[in-house]
């Protein structure tokens, strides 16, 4: 669980099944409003229910994480629409990733995974941790109990424990090819005749960039390529270039390519890439089990008392920690 505060969130904002209360749905099952829930409760899934407590502290937590953009705190901007566009991300955002977790832990039980002693002695501390930080007025606002802290951060351990038994047979060895990332520049136009005299303009040792400033139709010139991102027949052509080399004209839909070989091998960010692609697959290997188990599960939103939780109610309160400390005391460093 290497950086697992901002990766898992991350993951989760991956993996996520759109749950808000606009559309009131989990997956793609109609959410049932359950008119016997308290007002202490903003939702139930697989039986377990998620306190007005909890979710007030995800919020605040992700409010100060969000509120402040390039310096500037949205929240204090005096145009409404700017403030009520933060407020619902933040809500949006937060919704997501906890009815995710408790999702997890719905499949967690089904397939008889727990914590271990260790485990929750972790979550335990990370919750008292944690809950020791807050200031009075922050635990008085939120109506919470260490008890209470240190299930949610329980709850998250035992999802990402779920997550990681789900892929741990996904093949983690990527070749350089498939994860080569490239430097080129680029001309692309539609008309052939205009492609051509670009293509005669580089022949007559016109510098590349000079001719791309004058045909070039694409949005930029200079690319950071990797494999997918242009059309088969381009992507061929480029993969197969030497650093200095200029392409001959390439055929691809409705235009025309030259290309400009930079560097044909970023080390660097080949070696960010090989990370990108086994996070996908391991995404995806998820999904392949996560996705079918979501309409199975039983749940319940209390629409009313989820509606009426005001983001900006937490401007005063300045809590952002909550993932730090989870990565604290729940970072797997094998992982």
């Amino acid at each position: 669980m290497k950086k697992i505060g901002c990766r898992f969130v991350a993951l989760v904002l991956i993996v996520v099944f759109a749950m808000g209360c606009a559309g009131c749905r989990l997956g793609d099952e109609e959410v049932t409003i359950s008119r016997g829930m308290t007002e202490n409760e903003v939702f139930v899934i697989g039986g377990k229910s998620c306190s007005l407590s909890v979710m007030k502290l995800l919020l605040m937590n992700n409010m100060s994480l969000h509120s402040v953009s390039y310096g500037i705190d949205l929240l204090k901007n005096e145009d409404l629409k700017v403030q009520k566009k933060l407020e619902q991300y933040v809500k949006d955002i937060s919704m997501d990733e906890i009815t995710q977790v408790y999702c997890m832990i719905a499949l967690a039980d089904e397939r008889g995974v727990e914590l271990t002693e260790e485990e929750e002695e972790m979550a335990n501390w990370a919750g008292e941790d944690y809950f020791q930080s807050l200031t009075k007025d922050e635990i008085s606002f939120l109506g919470i109990t260490q008890e209470q802290v240190q299930d949610i951060y329980a709850k998250y351990a035992l999802a990402e424990k779920l997550y990681r038994l789900l892929v741990k047979d996904v093949n983690e060895e990527v070749s350089d090819d498939e994860a080569r990332v490239m430097e080129i520049r680029q001309i692309y136009v539609t008309d052939k005749a205009r492609a051509k005299q670009a293509l005669k303009d580089l022949q007559a040792e016109a510098e590349f960039s000079t001719v791309a400033a004058n045909y070039n139709e694409a949005k930029e010139i200079a690319v950071t390529l990797q494999r997918g991102m242009l059309p088969r027949e381009a992507e061929d052509v480029v993969f197969s270039m030497e650093n200095g080399e200029t392409s001959k004209l390439v055929k691809s839909g409705e235009g025309y390519y030259i290309f400009y070989c930079d560097n044909k091998y970023d080390e660097e960010l080949t070696e960010i890439h090989k990370s990108d692609i086994v996070a996908k697959r391991k995404a995806e290997a998820f999904q392949e089990i996560y996705e079918p188990f979501v309409p199975t599960v039983e749940s319940q939103l209390n629409e009313r008392v989820w509606e009426q939780i005001s983001v900006q109610d937490m401007e005063r309160f300045k809590s952002a920690n909550f993932y730090e400390i989870y990565k604290k005391y729940l970072e797997d460093t094998d992982d």
